[in-house]
């Protein structure tokens, strides 16, 4: 709109200003168009500015705008008048959520948690500490909603991962006990015995646990009790069962649980007396007939395991029991024993009835009972392996084996005939006619696939026996433990990994037997280095299964490298030492494996056990000591044990003690025990000497023995040597020997 759109008013003169003649109308009107004059003037200046910018966008960072400020200021200084007021500290909290200002809110809410100790308000604090990346505050929170007992199970679960990877495992523990007591669930209760069992003594966390669970969730408690045991933690196991009040502990079914417990976890003593009191009260439950015979057997009892096993119902008798008390027995040298037991009692079980009327002297009834038998096998390995036994010794066993050799040449024989002809067939003239026929059903089911097997490793087939179970053959889970068992013995790597394998395809290990275990003899079957070393040392030192410990003890000892490996990786500092040790004091084979295995590992450590032994037993102890002395202490102590030693030894026993020691000592102290040799054995005993190693299958110490000889040894002697050194696959060392390099022998 331009200036020129309205009129002049009337009477104005051209080039007369404006005041004179508004100066001449009344007010009003002087008023009104004075007025329309200003907006017009303001509409026009409009018409030439640029048009204004737009407002910059609102960002959270900003504050908020005066009236908002303001109402807070207001509610603020509302809940400061009021600090006991929970409600004006609500109304705060209201507004700041809904304005969206998280760090005062949280610290609003931290204040009405102190003042009415609301979990939820704490809850949200925490949360809104945890999105502002307050991560100390967030923690604070969490500790103080598990001090109020107010967590719920991820935040309990949150807790405890937070402690444990501060290293509080106790505080873990804690926090998680007091958890499962407010609501017991499986996760809650599975990582409270997994905090408990990273504590220096767990049973002092397990046994406030079992004793928490059995006031408010038995079904979960039982259902733990049975994952410990399947995870090799029968320790563990007991000591959850001992937080039962005690005459809970003395109810038939807690009380066989705590034995088998005790029995698994090296206590068999312990077990076998808590068994026979309830024998003698309440009386045995289901199962525990059974096992109070084991440890009685175990534990030298071998009267009442027969008193035990004259009351058992047949159904109940383990398949290996009958061969176990005839060996028994046989040991005792007492043949009354077994006239505690009627084998009429066991006549529908056969194969127990045969080899218990066998034992008693009853042919006729041992023969009617072997024949029933191979008229309808048994359904076990150990039933089969009975009778075979009983056949064989009344001359029947030719007759069984040709009929059931007919009935295995039958398109689809039952595989309980088959399992029972392999074990006819397991005598050396039999074995390798009988293999072709058990080929040919061998995939037929796990039955004819063991019954294969276990002839094919009798007849030394390991590459076989690879490849059968490398193609998806299988067997029972006894039957792979031991294959992957012999694999380790053999140092057959390809035939350990294919039994590990098919042992990890089964649903289920044997009982005492994880999978830790099978990863760890799997890896004893290849030369042993620190790697392998360390993984079998941490096995020993936190599997509670004395069986399973016993198992990978012995196939450690026995590893030629063994020495080697423990000085590489320092292993006298390793946690499991100071367990194997206490284990080493234990009489039987057991203990004296571990005496082995720990005089190599700590020689410093074993060495006064070793003395203490040696004082009673020279031939047996006398060289481990030895060699505890010159691995710990150097050549001249260990010289001087040896120089103590011999005179103590018969001569026989004086070459077996220095062959011992020859094969196992140090480099360094070689050429002494070589003069030392000579001088106590004479002349030829390097031959003598090698000729045992040979014959023990030691490779690795007759090479060693080669390059020392080797090392004095003329031309011509060289030339021997290498020859036998090409024959044990060494053909570098033979090549050293033949150049005559001294240092590379050495």
């Amino acid at each position: 709109m331009s200036s020129t759109a309205l009129p002049a008013p009337p009477g104005q003169l051209s080039g007369q200003p404006p005041g004179q003649f508004l100066g001449g109308l009344p007010p009003a009107q002087r008023f009104g168009l004075a007025f329309g004059a200003a907006v017009l003037a303001a509409l026009a200046a409009a018409t030439l500015l640029p048009p204004p910018a737009p407002p910059p966008p609102l960002r959270a960072s900003e504050p908020l705008r005066p009236a908002e400020d303001r109402l807070t200021a207001t509610l603020e200084r509302a809940a400061a008048a009021r600090p006991d007021d929970p409600a004006a500290l609500r109304r705060l909290a209201d507004h700041l959520r809904a304005s969206h200002r998280p760090v005062q809110l949280a610290a609003v809410l931290e204040r009405l948690h102190a003042l009415t100790g609301e979990p939820a308000t704490l809850r949200e604090a925490m949360q809104l500490r945890d999105e502002l990346g307050d991560a100390a505050a967030a923690r604070a929170g969490l500790e103080r909603l598990s001090a109020i007992g107010a967590t719920m199970q991820a935040e309990a679960l949150r807790l405890a991962a937070l402690r444990m990877e501060a290293g509080d495992a106790a505080g873990a523990f804690a926090g998680l006990l007091a958890a499962v007591g407010r609501s017991p669930t499986p996760e809650l209760a599975l990582r409270a015995m997994q905090a408990a069992a990273r504590l220096p003594d767990p049973a002092m966390a397990m046994r406030p646990l079992g004793a928490l669970l059995v006031q408010v969730a038995p079904d979960l408690m039982e259902a733990l009790r049975r994952v410990l045991m399947g995870d090799g933690r029968p320790d563990l196991a007991l000591f959850l069962l001992e937080g039962l009040p005690a005459e809970d502990q003395a109810a038939p079914r807690a009380a066989l649980a705590l034995a088998e417990a005790e029995a698994r976890a090296g206590w068999a003593g312990g077990a076998l007396a808590r068994l026979m009191a309830l024998r003698a009260t309440e009386g045995l439950p289901p199962g525990g007939g059974a096992l109070l015979i084991d440890l009685a057997l175990r534990e030298g009892q071998v009267e009442e395991a027969f008193a035990v096993a004259a009351l058992l119902p047949p159904d109940a008798w383990p398949p290996e029991l009958p061969m176990r008390l005839h060996e028994a027995a046989r040991a005792s040298r007492d043949p009354a024993l077994f006239r505690r037991i009627d084998p009429a009692r066991l006549a529908a079980r056969p194969d127990a009835a045969a080899v218990v009327a066998l034992a008693r002297g009853d042919r006729a009834a041992a023969r009617r009972y072997a024949q029933q038998a191979v008229e309808q096998p048994p359904a076990s390995v150990e039933g089969a392996r009975g009778v075979a036994a009983v056949l064989r010794e009344l001359g029947l066993d030719q007759a069984a084996h040709d009929r059931l050799r007919r009935e295995v040449q039958a398109p689809e024989p039952a595989p309980l005939a088959v399992r029972l002809f392999a074990e006819l067939a397991a005598l050396p003239g039999r074995r390798a006619a009988a293999l072709p026929l058990l080929e040919r059903l061998r995939a037929s089911g796990p039955i004819a696939g063991e019954a294969w097997l276990r002839l094919a490793l009798a007849e030394d087939r390991l590459a076989d026996v690879t490849r059968f179970l490398t193609g998806g053959g299988t067997a029972s889970a006894a039957a792979l433990a031991e294959t992957l068992t012999l694999a380790a013995q053999r140092r057959a790597a390809p035939l350990a990994d294919a039994a590990a394998a098919a042992l990890r395809a089964l649903p289920g290990l044997p009982e005492g037997w994880t999978a830790e275990e099978v990863a760890v003899t799997a890896s004893l079957a290849r030369p042993l280095g620190a790697a392998g070393l360390t993984g079998a040392l941490n096995l020993l030192g936190w599997t509670g299964e004395v069986a399973a410990g016993d198992r990978v003890v012995r196939l450690l000892a026995a590893a030629p490298e063994v020495a080697g490996a423990a000085a590489f990786l320092g292993a006298a500092q390793h946690p499991a030492v100071p367990r194997l040790l206490r284990g080493a004091e234990a009489p039987g084979e057991a203990g004296t494996a571990r005496l082995a295995l720990v005089s190599v590992l700590a020689p410093a450590a074993a060495a006064p056990l070793l003395e203490r032994r040696a004082e009673t037993e020279p031939a047996r102890f006398g060289p481990a000591l030895v060699l505890a002395r010159l691995r710990g202490e150097g050549a001249a102590e260990g010289e001087a044990a040896l120089r103590d030693l011999l005179p103590r030894l018969d001569r026989a026993q004086r070459e077996q003690a220095l062959f011992l020691v020859l094969a196992a000592a140090p480099q360094d102290s070689q050429a002494a025990l070589r003069r030392l040799a000579e001088a106590t054995l004479g002349a030829g005993w390097q031959a003598r000497y090698e000729a045992a190693l040979t014959r023990q299958g030691r490779r690795a110490e007759l090479l060693a023995a080669l390059r020392t000889r080797a090392a004095l040894a003329d031309a011509a002697e060289r030339q021997e040597i290498a020859a036998r050194m090409i024959e044990l696959g060494d053909p570098d060392g033979a090549g050293a020997v033949l150049r005559g390099d001294v240092e590379e022998l050495r």
